[in-house]
């Protein structure tokens, strides 16, 4: 057991060495660039669900003039019913996806278009009120989740930039 450990450490200690991955805060031009996106707000209660968590993650800045827009557009497929061996389910696997779009505002140039998805298992329990709890839940969840992830995406394309 004790040559596994040193093997792993080893092999940690290898791994790390070769990568040239560092890790550092926003610089504070970065992050005014984020903090003037204009984020347009989605429609129904995921959209705004999807657009209060976004907006936050964002950080931005209302004395700030914007100098890009985000567009997104929320999607959800929940209609795949999961099967279990031998038994019957009530399982179902919910997709929701985002396609969003930044926009420059002074040259009106589309800079980045992407778009993101991301699954969740729900419907675990026997009741059919628990069921459509359930799938209000996990829909409010992953709208969260996407809008999490559209942030990190913003940054990322504007750290890319900078370098």
């Amino acid at each position: 057991m004790l040559w596994f450990k040193t093997l792993s450490l080893l092999l940690l200690l290898t791994v790390t060495a070769c990568s040239d991955f560092t890790v550092r805060p926003l610089s504070e031009s970065e992050h005014n660039k984020i903090a003037s996106i204009q984020v347009i707000t989605s429609s129904g209660r995921l959209g705004q669900i999807y657009t209060r968590q976004l907006k936050d993650k964002l950080m931005m800045n209302p004395g700030v003039t914007p100098t890009h827009t985000l567009d997104s557009d929320l999607s959800v497929n929940s209609a795949s019913t999961l099967s279990v061996v031998g038994s019957s389910s009530t399982l179902k696997k919910m997709t929701m996806s985002v396609s969003f779009t930044l926009t420059n505002l002074t040259t009106g140039e589309t800079e980045l278009r992407d778009a993101i998805s991301t699954n969740a298992t729900l419907g675990a329990v026997s009741s059919y009120y628990g069921q459509d709890e359930s799938e209000i839940q996990g829909q409010e969840r992953l709208a969260k989740l996407l809008a999490d992830r559209v942030a990190n995406r913003m940054q990322l394309f504007f750290i890319a930039r900078n370098n």
